[in-house]
Order: C-alpha cells, then structure tokens, then sequence
C-alpha cells in the first residue's frame, strides 16, 4: 500500500512536468538551509556562552596581587624576576607602574626568600666594591673614584634606615686638592630622598642628614649639603632659625600657642574634671632681629690703670767688702747683737720713696643681640564647662562657678602663662554648659573592610557566582531549547516554515508541502505496520515453538 501510494505520487510529479519539479524543490531546500544555519547559530551561541562561563571561572579564581618592592633599576627587577622564576612564584608586571605584582598571600613570604638571596642589592655595593679585585695596573683615579662611590653608598643606606625615607640616593662632589692653601676648594654633597607616601621630614630630621653626611666627608661643612626630596622640594635652607621664612616663624607662633593652652588645661582639669576645659592663646611675637652696642663710663668712681713705686737708702761709714764673702775684720768685743743693730741703724743717713699712679674713668662696652621670636602680647580665653547639680525636681541642670572661684582660676591661669600687665596681656575666664560632657573615646585604627583581602575575594566569587547564574538562565537555557526545540517552559514546539503559498513561477508550495507530508506519513505508518509484523511473527514463533525461542535467549545471553 505505501508503495503504492509512493508510486501514485511519483506519477502525479511527472505528469506536472520537470519545472514544476524543481520548483516543488527549491522551497524545501530553502527551508532545510534555513533550519542548518538556525541550528549553526545556536551551537556558536552555546559554544561562546561556555566560554565565557569557563573565563568567568577563571576569573574569580585568580588571587588578588600585591607589589612585591617599590620602583627597583631596570637590571634588578630582571634578576627579581629570574628568581621568582627560579622559585617557582607567579608574578606579573604592572603596565603602570612597572612594579613587580606577587599574589597577596605569598608577599612576606617571597621578600624573605629573596633577602636571603641578597634580592634587591638595595641601590649597588658599598664598601663591598673594595673587596673586588682591582686588577693589576689600575690608576689613582680609578681607585679615588670607586672609593667615593662605595662611600656614596654607604651613605645612602644610612640615610635610607629613617622611617620616612623609602630610598635615597648620595652624590659626592669632592674636588682634588692644591697644595696651595688659597687654591683649595671645599667638597659638596647632594642628597635626594624618596619618602613614603603622606610622610614628611622634619627640620630635626634634615639637620641630622646634613650632619651624616658632612661628617664622614673631610673638610666638609654643613652649608655644603643639599637635601632635596622627590618632589623637588628643597629641605635645607640658606639661613637657618626664625628669620629664614614666614613657614617657620608660624610654626613657632603656633607651638608656643598650643604649649601654653595644654599648660592651662592640664592645671585646671583636676579642678574641673577631664574634658571641661578649652583654652585658646593668641601670642604676639616680634622677629625682628635687633643689635645694640653700648659704652658706658663712671666718672665718680676712677679706676687704678697703672702703679710704680721707687724706694731708695744710702748708708755712710760702713765698710764694704766683696759681696757674699766674710770680712776679714771680726766683730767687736763685748757688743751685743741689738747694740750692733742700733749702730748700724746710726749709720744710715738718707732713704727715699715715690710712687707714680694713673687713674682713668671706667668705660664699660656692651654688645646686645636680641633674640627672634620674643613674647610682645599674650591674650588667653578659657571656658570652663559649668558643673550638673540636682534641683528640687531631680535633674541635673548646669550651676555657674561663684566669681570668687573664677577669679582664683583666672590668678592661675595669669601664673602658668606668665602675665605680663606691662606689655598689655589679657586672661579671660568664663564658664558655659557644655552640650558634650565626656568625649567618646576613639576606637582604635582598624584595617578598613573594603581594604581586606577576604572581602574582595568573597566578592569577585560571589560576582562570579551571579553572572554565571544570569549566563545560564538567559543565554545558555535558551539556546539548549532552541535546539530541542521546545519552548520555555520545555513543551515540544512544532515549527512550520514560513514560506508564501505561491511562488513566482505560479507553483502551489502550499499544496507541494501537503503532498510531501502525507507521503511521509504514510511511510511512517507502512515501517509501524512492517515493526508490527515482524513482532507478531515473534510472538507466533515463540508461541509454536518455545524450545527454539528458549535457545535463541540462551545465546543472546552467552554473547
């Protein structure tokens, strides 16, 4: 019957003729071409869709990465980088920076094995470049210029131990010398410092590298070292003290204020209780600098310059003889030795005296420089915070000090600053209720929690987490039931092409495609009926013949 029915067809397609053929054909490819590109599509959706599902993966997987050092020379980030290899660490370059990237876990880690490599060199050799061997025939000048070098070095580790110093570099200018004292020139030395991100050097900071420095070059003096940092800002000044800028003389000011306001608060805050007590002083300073020099003379009290006293006495009637030699006349008998006195005493016949004295006026020269930076005015304000008694009611409401008591704190405040009612200082003490009492204590610094690791960890898996969910249900679940062709809700869907009911060749498709699928059913239904068949034959076997069919599954099995 379905042969029949094939060759029915077959006849009425050749009774329409061969255009008529050809024409029934074209919509079917048409429409099966249309069907494999769909299909195509699909597949390359599918295929970039579990791409991207497996690069989000990857994603979310990479450790977060953290600079290893700070800006290292071009040929000790290769030799970092050859280690790091060696080791087996992974690693990449920041395209910004350049800096060596390591993941976050593994930084401390991986600067210790480094350290025990000697990783970096940290800027060349010291004194090491000494121990080298120089090699035979090397010139004075070579070894004067390695000394230097090794001595710059050496200089800039030093400089570079100060906590707000990450690097430093030391230059040396240091001329030869003349054996003429007047052609002899001083050496000089720069010094250019990297400080850590939001740290500044003090002036305390600055002197003391000046004075490393100066101190292990000979002959060179302070005002021949230049500090400058990595900003180009010049730390050491001309003239040093109050006098070299308006950025020194406030700074001054400033610290005199707050030294005399913490004096105040902590005199009077055992009074009144920790934190009710403000106090505010505006000082006014003169830094102008100031020389006098002074004579000054006494007439009224002359003073002894110069002294010369001359005394003369002659003696008659005495022998003489040879000095330091006895005479050669014995003493006279009988004559006591006070009579003898009194006799010689007799002989002396003339004695005299004079003296000279120069006496001139006192002068008294004084040479006066007054110091910068001197007290003309002190104002002080002080608030004092009132103190919280009970009423009737029982509240706590603010009580104003008695007068008597603020004039004893304002004799103390004049004490602590020094009050001077000559110059025309001014001390102000008043009391108010405070709206704060008692200031919160400050929880202490804690690691933001945007800036933890784990945080951003956990949030690039659950990023992950939620994109490859929405990459599953709007890419991926679409493009699998479009292949299966089912809906949304996974219901098989029948398609039909969408194509016109006639061609431009005047061919009915319409009718073409109904023909084609009534011959499809029938070949379905004439394979059903030929299934059921050899079935029923099955059945008709195994029914006349059970032995057979018996053996027939024991082979099966032992196959």
């Amino acid at each position: 019957m379905a042969e029949a029915a094939s060759q029915a067809l077959t006849t009425s397609n050749a009774a329409g003729g061969g255009g008529a053929g050809m024409a029934a054909q074209n919509p079917l490819n048409k429409y099966i071409g249309e069907q494999a590109l769909r299909q195509l599509g699909l597949l390359l959706g599918l295929a970039l869709a579990i791409a991207a599902g497996i690069g989000l993966f990857m994603w979310a997987q990479e450790p977060e990465y953290r600079p290893l050092f700070g800006q290292l020379e071009q040929s000790e980030a290769g030799t970092v980088m050859d280690a790091l290899q060696a080791a087996g660490v992974s690693y990449k370059l920041d395209e910004a920076s350049g800096m060596i990237m390591v993941p976050a876990g593994q930084v401390h880690a991986t600067r210790l094995r480094l350290a025990g490599e000697g990783l970096p060199a940290s800027g060349g050799l010291g004194f090491e470049l000494l121990q080298q061997d120089q090699g035979f025939g090397t010139s004075q000048f070579i070894q004067n210029a390695r000394f230097f070098r090794a001595l710059e070095t050496e200089l800039a580790r030093s400089v570079s131990q100060l906590q707000s110093v990450r690097s430093a570099r030391v230059h040396l200018a240091v001329p030869e010398q003349s054996v003429f004292v007047r052609d002899r020139r001083e050496p000089r030395a720069s010094v250019v410092v990297d400080l850590h991100g939001g740290r500044s050097l003090t002036d305390g900071q600055v002197s003391s590298i000046v004075h490393l420095v100066a101190s292990s070059v000979a002959d060179m003096p302070r005002k021949n070292v230049t500090v400058v940092d990595q900003h180009g800002v010049l730390l050491t000044e001309e003239a040093q003290g109050l006098g070299a800028g308006s950025d020194k003389q406030l700074d001054y000011k400033e610290q005199l204020e707050q030294r005399y306001a913490r004096r105040i608060v902590a005199l009077l805050e055992p009074i009144v209780g920790a934190g009710r007590v403000r106090a505010q002083v505006n000082a006014q300073l003169d830094f102008s600098q100031r020389e006098s020099t002074q004579e000054l003379y006494d007439p009224e009290n002359p003073v002894l310059r110069s002294e010369q006293v001359n005394e003369q006495r002659n003696r008659e009637g005495e022998e003489g003889g040879v000095p330091g030699a006895l005479a050669n006349q014995p003493p006279q008998a009988g004559v006591l030795g006070a009579d003898r006195q009194t006799t010689q005493a007799g002989q002396e016949t003339s004695s005299s005296v004079s003296a000279t004295r120069n006496f001139e006026i006192s002068k008294t020269v004084r040479h006066v420089r007054e110091s910068l930076g001197g007290v003309q005015r002190l104002s002080v304000a002080v608030l004092l915070d009132q103190p919280l008694v009970v009423n009737d009611e029982g509240e706590q409401v603010p009580e104003p000090f008695p007068q008597a008591q603020l004039e004893q704190f304002s004799t103390l405040v004049r004490d602590a600053v020094g009050f001077d009612e000559e110059r025309g200082d001014r001390v102000s003490v008043i009391d108010a209720p405070f709206k704060e009492v008692v200031a919160e204590e400050s929880a202490p610094l804690e690691t933001p929690l945007l800036e933890q690791p784990w945080v951003w960890t956990l949030g690039k898996m659950l990023l992950a987490a939620v994109l490859g969910l929405v990459l599953i249900l709007a890419v991926v679940r679409p493009l699998v039931y479009g292949l299966l062709g089912r809906d949304g809700k996974g219901r098989r869907v029948e398609r039909q092409p969408a194509t016109p009911t006639s061609d431009p060749g005047g061919v009915d498709t319409q009718a073409l495609l109904k023909q084609e699928r009534e011959r499809l059913a029938l070949e379905d239904q004439s394979k059903k009926q030929e299934h059921e068949d050899v079935i029923q034959a099955a059945r008709d076997v195994v029914g006349q013949e059970p032995a057979l069919a018996a053996n027939v599954v024991k082979n099966w099995l032992s196959e």
